[in-house]
């Protein structure tokens, strides 16, 4: 049985205590990753990343084209394009937000505007939101079937474009603001859309086909990432609490398990090839993996990492992929040891 499998079939639904998420709980929300001590002996090898996007702030792939985002640079480029040096520069405003991507798209929402940057050219299409219930905005992202979904900022409005339209199809009030929107893949149906506030720290789907919120649920003390999995899974880091989180999206967004980490956690990704779920540690300089098909989350590998890994990616070949926040370099591990610990 898949571990994605093995999610769907269980009982274990784990729920937040108390009443609904506010917005200004002492001692929760607003999460920040611990500044790393120095890297000593990261795994796989460390390519030293050129000045203009060494610091990395984001990292996404659409296809198998990465996109580093480094403060007013986007830099785009397959792995091996990275490791001779000859990636493609985009200039992009240093007020985007958070980046996402589609299969061949890159997506920033930058306050007006949300930019929409093709993997293979470098590209780059504005598409103003000037004037909407989503703007300002630092987060947007593309479904699979093209519908541009951007959030607001500041406002609790999310706003549903159809491919190429200037003009909303949905408004959709959700429960406050937006700090991470992403679509997340389910088999035979739409993409769910699944957003974070980082404030309360709190995750809520959002039916963007019918124009609904769906329901929102407390991620620990202080949620650091998310990620998306495959047919409606997604990986979470509670920053604050150090713990590991996986929900699914499918008819409700829902928390099924919940294990402890290191210190600081703060990038996931989901390794479909090997049915694990991966974390890092800024705090301790290390990337964890853990095994989610049974009822507790089982750590099955530990790795050492570069300084401030904030960036983490799982290519297609299983590759691992970190980047520092800091320009300790871009960190590759071909064959990940699993059986360490």
């Amino acid at each position: 049985m898949t571990a994605l499998a093995a999610l769907t079939a269980s009982t274990l639904l784990l729920t937040a205590c108390g009443g609904g998420p506010t917005e200004d709980v002492p001692d929760m929300g607003n999460a920040v990753a611990e500044v790393s001590p120095p890297a000593t002996d990261p795994a796989g090898r460390v390519i030293e990343l050129a000045a203009g996007h060494a610091e990395v702030t984001d990292m996404e792939t659409a296809g198998d084209v990465i996109g580093l985002r480094s403060g007013g640079t986007l830099a785009l480029g397959t792995l091996g394009q990275f490791e001779i040096g000859a990636v493609t520069e985009v200039t992009i405003p240093e007020n985007c937000g958070d980046l996402t991507a589609s299969a061949d798209t890159f997506v920033l929402a930058c306050r007006e505007e949300v930019l929409l940057v093709d993997a293979a050219s470098g590209d780059t299409e504005r598409r103003s939101i000037a004037g909407t219930d989503a703007a300002p905005s630092i987060a947007a992202t593309l479904t699979s079937t093209g519908e541009l979904i951007v959030a607001g900022a500041e406002d609790d409005r999310v706003l549903v474009f159809e491919e190429g339209s200037g003009e909303p199809v949905e408004t959709i009030t959700v429960a406050g603001h937006t700090s991470q929107l992403i679509a997340v893949p389910r088999e035979g149906q739409d993409d769910a859309v699944v957003r974070t506030n980082h404030v309360n720290t709190t995750i809520q789907d959002i039916h963007w086909r019918d124009g609904e919120q769906g329901g929102t649920l407390r991620i620990g003390l202080g949620v650091g990432r998310i990620a998306a999995g495959e047919n409606g899974l997604l990986v979470a880091s509670d920053n604050m609490g150090s713990q590991l989180t996986i929900y699914t999206a499918n008819d409700v967004v829902r928390l099924h398990q919940a294990a402890p980490v290191d210190p600081s956690p703060w990038a996931v990704a989901w390794d479909a090839g090997r049915d694990l779920a991966w974390i890092t540690s800024t705090a301790e300089n290390t990337l964890a993996a853990y095994d989610v098909s049974s009822g507790v989350p089982e750590r099955r590998a530990s790795l050492d990492t570069v300084a401030d890994a904030q960036s983490l990616l799982v290519l297609e070949d299983g590759t691992l992929v970190l980047a520092s926040a800091t320009g300790d370099g871009l960190q590759i591990i071909d064959n990940p040891d699993i059986t360490s610990q």
